[in-house]
């Protein structure tokens, strides 16, 4: 398949010393749990989930607009950044979000990218998508429950005008091994272009994970690790780190890593695991592709992991979960571990709309169905007072 975005010079073509840590993998994974622990706290009104390996500050993320995390960092150097810098000083794109397009749907308007497009942070100029709620479900999770109600493209509302809005839960769960889990469950909308509703809609699900691509931060991407955890497939940023090459999961490691080149055993990396389970469907006749996507530009690297939906029915469920997994270094311990967390992740799965879901599921659908039509929500990058 080719790829799917533009190549303008454009923020939407985008998609289009550091103090060394403890080798905090370097034993099993089951023992190199026992180090770490989890906080979920406010600083004025942004909300963030801070991890500590034997008492120290890691890695911390913050929750912002649309329930996408805005900023990743690395507190033991200062809390310096790990994602991105922004394109134009807007937080809605070089975030980690979830970004739904119909691939096959062009608007008439001519404008940089005419196909439908929801990001769940918000729009092209910055605005933001609604954040209706944030709930402390666990004493490890956060649940965002979100309504997607605009293009990313404001010229395009009037062509899409009748499209449904994007429900979607996001939930954050802090593991006990220093992973914070990201689980995307997404009413799949109705989508109307010109004043028709298309048929046959091409769904990408994509989970959008932009890296910072700095000489002191990450130069390298590796695809699979050795036993001893060194990069045995790699590609190095500006160079020849793969461009959208749209490949199954189950024909990969399970996981992809950002790291610097040189000296990945004794400073941070970030891997990202997805599962390798081509993707599970029910009572849909959708085609479902689990893929496994990557690109970079001029301050990033993006792990790209998401579902691809052939015809893509209304109202169907498409269920997500990746893991962020931050380290101080590769070792052996780390292979084990990311291993074992490709073993354990959720498959994907999406749900027909006949399906009749139950359980937790069948709860957080209907609660996705009930936004369909409501005006809750705050346009916000900064979570705190939704907290509850």
């Amino acid at each position: 398949m080719s790829d799917k975005r533009s190549t303008s010079l454009s923020r939407r073509a985008v998609l289009a010393t550091a103090a060394t840590l403890p080798l905090i993998a370097a034993t099993p994974a089951a023992a190199a749990a026992k180090g770490w622990t989890w906080k979920l706290l406010t600083e004025g009104t942004d909300v963030w989930q801070r991890n500590s390996w034997k008492g120290r500050e890691q890695f911390d993320f913050r929750l912002g607009g649309g329930g996408c995390i805005p900023q990743m960092r690395h507190c033991p150097t200062g809390y310096r950044p790990l994602l991105s810098p922004t394109y134009e000083g807007e937080e809605t794109d070089r975030v980690m979000q979830a970004v739904l397009w119909g691939l096959n749907v062009e608007a008439a308007t001519d404008v940089l990218d005419r196909r439908w497009n929801v990001n769940q942070a918000g729009t092209r100029p910055g605005a933001y998508q609604r954040t209706v709620r944030v709930e402390r479900t666990t004493p490890t999770a956060t649940d965002v429950w979100t309504i997607a109600d605009r293009q990313w493209y404001a010229e395009l509302v009037a062509d899409f005008a009748g499209s449904d809005a994007v429900p979607q839960l996001t939930r954050y769960t802090r593991l006990s091994n220093g992973t914070l889990e990201i689980r995307r469950v997404i009413r799949l909308p109705k989508v109307v272009n010109a004043g028709t509703t298309v048929a046959n809609v091409e769904f990408y699900l994509e989970n959008w994970l932009p890296f910072l691509r700095s000489a002191d931060a990450f130069t390298a991407l590796a695809l699979r690790l050795d036993a001893n955890g060194d990069p045995s497939e790699w590609y190095r940023a500006g160079q020849n780190i793969p461009y959208y090459p749209w490949t199954p999961t189950s024909t990969t490691s399970g996981y992809a890593m950002v790291y610097q080149e040189g000296t990945h055993r004794t400073t941070p990396n970030v891997a990202v695991v997805f599962s390798k389970n081509p993707g599970t469907k029910h009572a849909t006749s959708a085609v479902f592709e689990n893929v496994r996507n990557s690109m970079d530009w001029d301050t990033g690297i993006g792990i790209l992991p998401g579902a691809h939906i052939i015809g893509g029915e209304a109202d169907s469920i498409l269920d997500y979960t990746i893991r962020i997994v931050p380290n101080g270094g590769t070792s052996a311990g780390l292979v084990t571990d990311l291993n074992a967390q490709v073993a354990a992740i959720r498959p994907p799965a999406l749900y027909g709309p006949s399906y009749a879901l139950s359980g937790e599921l069948g709860s957080i659908a209907g609660r996705l169905r009930g936004y369909l039509t409501s005006a809750e929500g705050t346009r916000t990058n900064h979570l705190a007072p939704l907290l509850v």
